[in-house]
């Protein structure tokens, strides 16, 4: 199996205006945030939903906005497609865009609507959700197969080639809005396109007997949106491999992605401040379960988008509560399920305890007096 250095923007970003964890950028030097997701639905109709990176560090305006633009020079503009980013020909090659979201997210559900930009070879349009560590969990449109979305996830920097699962759609994403779809839960991971689960990948399975891990992603990250050259990636070779390569013949000089809405729905209303605990051990599961509960909810969140759309059958996924119902049963059945979820262990043993009890003692009553 090939393994590849992290194919992101990394190369590119400048000095993070949102005080990013340290390795997430080598200008970073703080520590990881303990903040709160903020669940929300973005449709830029606004211009004060993005923020370039110099106006953010200047200004407080920061936090009227959903979106900074973490590239220098900035390709990054509202429109009216929405967010539009774009890979713009210069003098020196193609300069790309990078925009992130400004709240941390450990699991939740992502909804976007996206128009790829990658029209040609060796044109990449992403949706990614990167902690600090590098692990990433995104999706990818590569213009070696425009028809295609990829969906994948790796660990600490290291991206699996063959692990990416391709699923081609019945409407060109480079030509229309797609909804995309990631939910990511303590226990999976499943990614839509137009409601269609294209992959799911359970925790359980990724458990790496040898380094006694799940090589799973568990830590707060930070949700970006690019398009960007596979050549300038850090092992261009290789990334060309996968995303093609823009003709040197080109007469294009801009490419361009757009994101015409964003939904967030956020589980976890705490983060882990250790920045090591990108894929977690067996015990770091239990505690992280503990803090799974529903952030503050949005007013006129449409759930009826949440999970598979209606009439669209699909075999059940461990987290099968979340992804199979829609409209209000949603509401409720999450209700439920994250009640549930909020029960310890110990507490569950002693109401079980306690009913055995109660029903030997009774049973030993009624005896006893059966035979008075």
């Amino acid at each position: 199996m090939r393994t590849l250095a992290l194919v992101s923007t990394s190369a590119w970003l400048v000095n993070h205006a949102l005080g990013a964890c340290t390795g997430m950028n080598a200008a970073d030097k703080g520590s990881c945030p303990v903040s709160q997701c903020l669940s929300l639905v973005e449709s830029f109709s606004k211009s004060s939903a993005l923020i370039s990176a110099a106006a953010a560090a200047s200004s407080s305006s920061i936090s009227s906005s959903s979106f900074v633009s973490e590239q220098s020079p900035d390709h990054a503009s509202i429109t009216t497609d929405g967010l539009s980013l774009s890979l713009v020909k210069s003098s020196s090659g193609y300069e790309g865009s990078t925009v992130y979201f400004t709240d941390w997210i450990q699991y939740g559900t992502i909804t976007a609507r996206i128009l790829s930009g990658s029209t040609t070879p060796g044109v990449v349009s992403s949706l990614q959700l990167q902690d600090d560590s590098g692990s990433v969990i995104d999706m990818d449109w590569v213009g070696a197969s425009p028809e295609a979305v990829q969906a994948n996830y790796y660990v600490s920097n290291q991206v699996e080639l063959s692990q990416a699962v391709a699923q081609a759609l019945p409407n060109d994403p480079t030509n229309s809005f797609i909804t995309y779809k990631i939910i990511w839960t303590p226990d999976s991971l499943t990614w839509y396109a137009n409601g269609l689960a294209i992959r799911t990948v359970s925790r359980e399975d990724t458990w790496a007997e040898g380094e006694q891990q799940f090589k799973y992603p568990s830590s707060p990250s930070r949700l970006s949106f690019s398009i960007w050259d596979a050549a300038n990636s850090i092992n261009p070779g290789e990334t060309q491999e996968w995303a093609g390569r823009i003709p040197d013949n080109s007469t294009t000089t801009q490419f361009t992605m757009a994101i015409g809405m964003v939904s967030i729905q956020c589980y976890s209303n705490t983060t882990n401040t250790d920045s090591n605990s990108n894929s977690g051990t067996a015990a770091s599961a239990t505690q992280n379960m503990s803090n799974f509960v529903s952030s503050k909810p949005v007013v006129n969140v449409d759930l009826s988008n949440f999970g598979l759309a209606s009439g669209v059958s699909s075999s059940p996924s461990p987290s099968s509560s979340l992804t199979s119902s829609t409209g209000a049963a949603d509401n409720n059945e999450l209700s439920q399920w994250l009640a549930d979820m909020s029960m310890t262990s110990s507490g569950a043993w002693l109401a079980q305890t306690l009913g055995i009890a109660t029903s030997v003692l009774f049973t030993f009553g009624v005896a006893i007096i059966s035979h008075i």
